[in-house]
């Protein structure tokens, strides 16, 4: 079958033992299952940058109890990786990447809304770091469509002025399994290619774009129908998986991607889950905000 296009490092590696380029740990908790992907090398097997990606994955979002396990696992995986950057951290730039008048890729500016905004308070000395919150600006940059300008151009030009410590960048990903969903957040410290996910290729935010460390929290939102037939393919004998292989190379209306009927409720909870993620983590004191 081809390798269709997926932003999850997880599903490059499933299929491949650790080695010298990759490792792979996997946990499993009350409702949610952890894989935590390490790159060590530039050159390997899957094209992935070298760093931590972590996929939690879970089965359901509509329980209460689910989602704030949820929550409980992504802090602990943000906070490792922001653990892992060795220099103080105080000042982020939380980034909503995607076009909020599309429901698939609305994942970063509805999660966005939600964040809690600190760095006016600190200021006018409203607040410093004794306050158990750290200082937090957030940004919604849209698409190229929508403002003529590369999203990561206008990031790195509100970087220059407000100088974070990391930038926290967040948007829709596309996977390979219609199964994965809205049902896997990934976060990684390698960055991210704004609209990579569904084949718009745009300059990165990166260490090497922006100058200081980014962490990327990206939720599987869409899966390509060629990605899809192929897995109902799987299920067929050669000669019908010619046939259709065949009407599908040669038919460009099939060089699209695909979301569930139940996408608006599904990314209320998900960008619920991570601006909850991010605020718990950024604001010990998070309840009295």
């Amino acid at each position: 079958m081809k390798k269709h296009r997926t932003d999850l490092a997880y599903e490059e590696v499933t299929n491949l033992l650790d080695n010298e380029n990759i490792w792979h740990q996997k946990k499993s908790y009350n409702h949610v299952e952890a894989n935590h992907v390490k790159i060590l090398h530039e050159i390997n097997e899957v094209n992935k940058a070298v760093g931590d990606y972590i996929s939690v994955e879970f089965k359901r979002l509509d329980e209460k109890e689910e989602r704030e396990d949820i929550i409980q696992v992504c802090m602990d995986c943000l906070k490792g990786l922001l653990d892992g950057i060795k220099k103080p951290l105080c000042r982020f730039l939380v980034v909503g990447l995607g076009n909020q008048e599309i429901t698939a890729d609305a994942l970063g500016p509805k999660a966005a809304k939600n964040i809690i905004v600190t760095s006016h308070l600190y200021r006018y000395d409203e607040l410093d770091e004794k306050s158990g919150a750290a200082d937090v600006a957030v940004i919604t940059p849209g698409v190229m469509g929508q403002t003529g300008l590369e999203s990561a151009e206008f990031v790195k030009a509100v970087a220059q002025v407000y100088e974070p410590d990391c930038i926290l960048a967040i948007d829709a990903l596309a996977t390979r399994s219609i199964e994965r969903i809205n049902r896997v957040i990934q976060i990684t410290n390698t960055g991210i290619q704004p609209g990579a996910g569904v084949g718009n290729h745009r300059m990165a935010l990166n260490y090497e774009s922006m100058k200081v460390p980014v962490i990327a929290m990206g939720v599987a939102t869409v899966v390509s129908i060629e990605a899809l037939i192929d897995e109902i393919l799987e299920n067929l004998n050669e000669a019908d998986q010619n046939k259709i292989k065949k009407l599908v190379q040669v038919n460009e209306s099939y060089q699209m991607v695909v979301t569930p009927k139940e996408m608006d409720e599904e990314i209320k909870h998900l960008s619920e889950i991570i601006s909850k993620t991010i605020n718990y983590t950024l604001h010990r004191r998070f309840e009295e905000f």
